[in-house]
């Protein structure tokens, strides 16, 4: 089943740092969706849960180089 959460993002500073976190969808079976904004910091996630968990999201978030602050 489909879910969709918000990730507000510390480090985010140029659209390349978006591109960098829309990225993901390649590399995270169970991506749906990823949609980020450097200007909002934040990113929105449409996954499979079936598939992949918030923690291995944000881990992902994070060996990218930027840092989950909020979960909405």
């Amino acid at each position: 089943m489909a879910q969709k959460i918000t990730l507000k993002i510390e480090g985010m500073e140029c659209p390349n740092c978006s591109m960098i976190l829309e990225s993901m969808e390649d590399k995270l079976d169970g991506l749906l969706q990823v949609e980020a904004s450097y200007h909002k910091e934040q990113v929105k996630v449409e996954f499979d849960e079936n598939k992949v968990t918030i923690s291995r999201i944000k881990a992902e978030v994070q060996r990218l180089g930027y840092r989950v602050v909020d979960e909405g």
